[in-house]
Parts: structure tokens; sequence; C-alpha cells
């Protein structure tokens, strides 16, 4: 059974939750491929693929430029406008067609609808990460770095046009100084150091903007933005005391694995996008957090231009964190 879903590791991990029951109820004892829309060739887009092929219910993983929008790609309240769940016919590449099952959990989420309520009908498996694979390596990777620097905290900044032009972070409400204020704060009142993680697409903003707020902390701050693969990067999460994360997949997954996260998202009706209106509702931020997780209190969003460094660093003492 093909299944299609929104490319990217936060967006393509909310579909796998009720992959399984939707290939049990339509496909009895059937495989699961997972087809994930972009370019292979982009390291942004291509980065899901290793994600999703880590999890041992899945046979396959292809990322082709598949279209999961319906025109327009915006709808008018300012969420995307994806095709409704349910089976297609879609070019196969090759001159046929093919069929695919579109699972399309944003649109329900974007909308503040609890995970588990998007397609009522099929159970959701909230320990899909049992399933999930990490290589011993890997493991030894996380290990090693905090035998080496003590306890830490994982900052993920995200990326420079996140930060900037379009994304949860347009026009910088959240500051490089911030990071760096935070990082001091974590430091001083907690002992924890910071690992600073991300992709390579990741490092322009953080070695331009970011790094040069550092000041004289630069010695608390450990660089490991590129040097990660997805399961070094979650067994970093993983072995860390708290995370706090641009609004992505590594907060996400962070979450998923149980370690406490705070994740940053943009306030309703202030557009993630500079070019046309987009926005999400705010319950989107915890409507994925398998319940058990919120009522620990290990999940803690974030709105830009809401909270300061004052805010998060009380909180993350209030709850225990560190």
């Amino acid at each position: 059974m093909k299944v299609l879903m929104p490319q990217g590791i936060g967006d393509s991990v909310w579909g796998l939750h009720k992959v399984q029951a939707v290939r049990d109820a339509l496909d009895p004892g059937g495989a699961i491929d997972i087809a994930l829309p972009g370019t292979p060739a982009s390291a942004v887009e291509s980065r899901a693929v290793d994600f999703v092929r880590r999890f041992d219910f899945v046979r396959s993983v292809e990322m082709r430029p598949w279209d999961i929008h319906r025109q327009p790609h915006i709808a008018p309240d300012g969420t995307y406008n994806y095709l409704d769940d349910g089976w297609y016919e879609f070019d196969d590449g090759a001159g046929g067609t093919e069929r695919v099952c579109a699972l399309m959990p944003n649109a329900a989420l974007e909308h503040g609808t609890r995970l588990e309520d998007w397609l009522p009908q099929y159970d959701i498996d909230w320990a899909i990460f049992d399933h999930f694979h990490i290589e011993p390596w890997e493991w030894s990777l996380a290990a090693n770095l905090r035998d080496r620097i003590g306890p830490y905290a994982v900052f993920y900044p995200g990326p420079l046009h996140g930060n900037s032009g379009d994304g949860h972070n347009r026009g910088m409400l959240w500051r490089p100084a911030d990071w760096a204020a935070l990082g001091s704060r974590v430091y001083r009142d907690f002992g924890l150091r910071i690992a600073v993680v991300g992709a390579p697409y990741d490092y322009d903003y953080y070695r331009w903007l970011v790094r040069p707020a550092l000041n004289g902390d630069r010695d608390s701050w450990t660089e490991l933005i590129g040097q990660t693969t997805v399961g070094e990067l979650y067994a970093v999460t993983s072995t860390a005391k708290f995370v706090i994360s641009y609004q992505s997949g590594v907060g996400i997954v962070s979450t998923y694995l149980g370690t406490p996260t705070a994740i940053w998202w943009r306030q309703h009706g202030d557009s993630i996008s500079a070019s046309q209106y987009l926005t999400f509702d705010e319950r989107m931020a915890s409507a994925w957090v398998p319940p058990a997780r919120l009522a620990a209190g290990v999940h803690l969003p974030l709105y830009y231009g809401r909270e300061t460094v004052d805010d998060i660093v009380s909180e993350i003492g209030r709850r225990g964190w560190a």
C-alpha cells in the first residue's frame, strides 16, 4: 500500500501515527510504502527520507514532486489547502498511473484538531517510536558528548530564511541576542552547557548571527550543526536535559522521544509568510502531543513575540526540567 504524506520530518511523523491502522483496514497484511513530495536532490527535503526509513513498519520511502495541495494552495482562512484524505490515481513517472492513499494530518492540525481526532475511525499508535531505529554508533556520539561537556541542553535556532524572510520567526521577533541570553541563563542558573544542533543548511543563521552574539559565553556552547546524522541528532536530543527548538522536526521528534521540549511557533493571525497570508490555529502547537506528555508537563509551546528569556527560564525551573 503506497501512502502519500506531507514532506518534512515533523509533518511525516504525524501521518505515521495512523498509517498502520489505515493499512490494516484497507490493505490487511500489505506492506507500507511511503511517498513524500519533494526533490531528492534537495538537502532540506531529502532529510525526511532517512528519517521515515528508520521505522521498521515502513518497507520503502520515495520522494518525487507530488502535488499534495488543491488550488489555491492557501485557503482563505490562511491554512494550506491540502488534498482530502483518500485514494487518488497519480502519474507513476513512467507513462502510467498508480493508486496512492493520501493521508494529510496537517489539514486537521492546522485548524487545531487533535491528532487522534483526525480520521477517528482509525486507532492512533502513540508508541510508534518503539519502532524507530538509532544505530549503536549514533548513540555513542551522544554518550561521548555528555562525557566531554557534562549535562547539557539542546538549542535548535533554525534556518536563516525561517528567522528572517519567511517562517515562524519572520522578522526576527526572537533575536540572535535572545538565544545568547537564554544560553547564558541556562548555563548560569542550571549549570547546563548548550549543544546547538541543525542540518548543514541551518549553519548560516548560527554562524553569522547567533555565534557573534555569544561574546564571552562561547565556551559553554558546543556546535553540532551539520555534523550529525538523523539518528545522531535524536540520540543527542534524547540524552539532553531539555530541548528548545524552532518549529521543526527537531523539537517535534524530541517531544515524542520523551525529552522535555519547548517549541517556538508564530501567533495566530500574524502571517508566517511575507508574501501571502499564512497562519495556523495556535492549538496546533500541542494538538499532536501525546496526552501523557501533556500531563507530565514535558511539552511547552512558545510563541514569538510573547515569551521572554525570563519567562522561559522561570518555566524550566518551575517544571523541574533541569
